[in-house]
């Protein structure tokens, strides 16, 4: 029974920390790719103005 109880809750903390490692890496890579759509449409607005 200890076994099963101590497999039980490495595998909930397994599944916790996988999720909160996918929010960040997803969080991150909207981070990145907002930025780049950021710095697009502040370089296509200096080139309209010229």
């Amino acid at each position: 029974m200890d076994g099963l109880t101590t497999g039980l809750i490495l595998a909930l903390c397994t599944v916790g920390i996988y999720t909160i490692v996918q929010k960040w890496w997803r969080q991150r890579q909207a981070a990145k790719l907002a930025d780049q759509l950021l710095s697009d449409v502040i370089k296509n607005k200096d080139a309209f103005r010229r």
